[in-house]
Formats: structure tokens, sequence, C-alpha cells
């Protein structure tokens, strides 16, 4: 088992078509910067394929979920594929709720041997605190447009990160 570090942890494996990325406890908003990263680099390596491991992955918030969604999005637009394993009950629900079950393709089990003896840990690119409203409003935005149940849940949050994300850039501007 992969130790647990902090609120939770990223790990990846890689080999020449297929990227693995394995969340070790909580998938947050914190994690999105890393995730984001990891994308860009198999696109980089030519890679098309990705494989999201929540076995022991406790927890997922909505900014993690979105980030995934636009992830899964991107890697449609380019004929890749995403694909998210080894889900319990409890990850599934969260992933429907928001009504992303509709897009994901998701495999309830399925085997990381192949991946076993080459993980590594991802959790270089930590999100600067700075950044946190802009991928927050991103990543419910696209919440939203998804499955629009979403906005009563969102609509405030999105509402509050946009002025938010303005100050910043009016911070930006001065100077």
């Amino acid at each position: 088992m992969i130790p647990h570090v902090g609120n939770g942890s990223l790990y990846y494996a890689l080999t020449k078509d297929c990227g693995y990325l394995k969340v070790v406890g909580w998938g947050s908003f914190d994690k999105c910067n890393s995730l984001r990263l990891f994308y860009n680099q198999l696109l980089s390596s030519g890679i098309r394929r990705l494989i999201v491991d929540l076995q022991e992955c406790t927890y997922m918030d909505s900014t993690f979920l979105g980030t995934l969604a636009g992830i899964h999005i991107k890697f449609n637009q380019i004929m890749g594929e995403l694909k998210i394993v080894n889900v319990s009950k409890k990850n599934l629900d969260s992933i429907a709720t928001l009504g992303l079950d509709k897009i994901f393709k998701i495999l309830m089990q399925w085997d990381n041997a192949p991946f076993a003896d080459h993980i590594a840990p991802f959790d270089r690119h930590s999100l600067r605190k700075e950044d946190t409203p802009l991928t927050m409003l991103e990543a419910h935005e696209l919440l939203i447009h998804l499955d629009p149940r979403n906005k009563t849940k969102f609509q405030d949050l999105v509402d509050y990160l946009k002025e938010e994300v303005g100050k910043s850039a009016s911070k930006e501007d001065v100077q």
C-alpha cells in the first residue's frame, strides 16, 4: 500500500501508450495543478490514454471532479481516452451526484498490476494560493455546463469566485 501523505497524494506510472494516475486519500482542489500538468505531460509525450485509479481515494471534492471532467473533454477532442477505475460506491455517488457518471467511462474494478511496480509520487506541483479561485471557478462553471442541476448547488460559489478572480485581476493591473 502506498503511504498516505497529508490529505491526499497523487502517484503516476507511464507505459509507451498510457498514463496511470493513482489518487490516494483526498482528491481535492490542491491537486488540480498536478492533474493538469500530468495531462499536459501525457500530450507532449504523444500519450492519448489516461487511467485514473480511485482504489485508495477516500474523498473527491467538486473542484477535483470538475478538473477531471475538463481533462476528459480535452481527451475526447483529440480522440483520446480517460477511464476512471476501481471506483468505490462512495466515489461513484460523488461522481453521479454531479452528473459526471454520464460522461466518464467508469470501471468498478480493474487490475492495476501492469503499473504496480512503476508507481512514483506526483505531488510536486501544488496549486498556488493565488491560483485557487480561478481553478475553482473553471471547474464549477464546467460542472454547471455539463449538468444544469449543478447550478443550484454551485451558482453562489461561482458568483463569489468571479468576484474574487476580478479582484485579483484588478490588483495585478495596479502592480
